[in-house]
């Protein structure tokens, strides 16, 4: 692939979602999350092992990846100073007023659906952050002597820390209120449900959820890391919901918490996010 070949559609193609744009405030860049997939785009920031990028018009500027999710990530990346460090000429844009931070958008790339070598999964975001950064070669990958750093670089030299910025907060689209609940509902764990994590919420509660394709939080009530997964409509003749995407993080969530044939609580809190509640 050429070097004119390698451009933002090249990441949309891939999977990548562009989810929204920088934005100025005060002495911090925060992000706008825009379109009309923007609630549901939300929940793509809270899903780990993710990698993002930074574009400007066609140019990919910047390829990284999260451990984390890319939420918390960009409590380090867009603060003004690490700009800074790797594109001199904004700080002096900035200063004149002509910075145009609204027209570097972001992508993200949260692998749903992780793969497999007999049973262990593999990380597609930690191989795939290396092959992208030395195929688009982006400027803000470099240092000084410019060559092309990944993240996990970056790590060895300085351990993430989270800053605290409001701004970074109130990038945040509004989320459920506390105690909202639109629907509850029930799962008999069978055989199927319990060893693969399956999760169908039932015909009265897809009422209140998403369109199909569209991103789905699954938290739990004893704290467990949540799930990011998508809505299937298709799988059920009903256009009733599954949850489709990294099952197997449920299905030991289900094994450490029950047996099979047990009955498990959900309640659905808006339409991208259920809770599931174990005793």
């Amino acid at each position: 692939m050429t070097s004119s070949q390698v451009n933002a559609e090249v990441l949309l193609n891939l999977g990548f979602v562009d989810v929204g744009k920088w934005r100025l405030k005060d002495d911090f860049i925060t992000y706008e999350l825009d379109g009309e997939n923007a609630v549901s785009n939300r929940i793509l920031l809270e899903a780990p092992n993710a990698i993002y990028a930074f574009v400007r018009e066609d140019q990919v500027l910047y390829i990284g990846k999260t451990a984390r999710s890319i939420r918390k990530r960009y409590c380090r990346v867009l603060s003004s100073w690490w700009i800074a460090s790797h594109e001199p000429t904004l700080p002096s844009q900035h200063k004149n007023g002509d910075c145009g931070w609204g027209m570097v958008r972001i992508f993200v790339f949260t692998p749903i659906t992780h793969l497999q070598y007999l049973d262990f999964e593999i990380n597609l975001a930690a191989g795939l952050e290396d092959s992208l950064i030395r195929e688009f070669d982006p400027p803000w990958n470099g240092k000084d002597k410019g060559r092309a750093i990944s993240e996990d670089a970056e790590r060895e030299e300085e351990q993430e820390t989270e800053l605290d910025t409001p701004a970074i907060a109130e990038a945040d689209l509004s989320s459920c209120a506390t105690g909202s609940i639109l629907a509850s509902f029930s799962v008999v764990l069978g055989p199927t449900y319990y060893k693969m994590g399956i999760l169908n919420p039932g015909t009265d509660a897809s009422r209140f959820l998403g369109k199909d394709g569209e991103a789905i939080q699954v938290k739990f009530s004893d704290g467990s890391p949540t799930v990011v997964s998508k809505i299937n409509r298709s799988a059920n003749r009903t256009g009733a919901v599954r949850v489709i995407g990294q099952n197997s993080q449920i299905a030991r969530w289900f094994q450490t918490h029950f047996d099979e044939g047990e009955i498990v609580e959900g309640v659905v809190l808006d339409e991208h996010t259920i809770v599931l509640v174990c005793n």
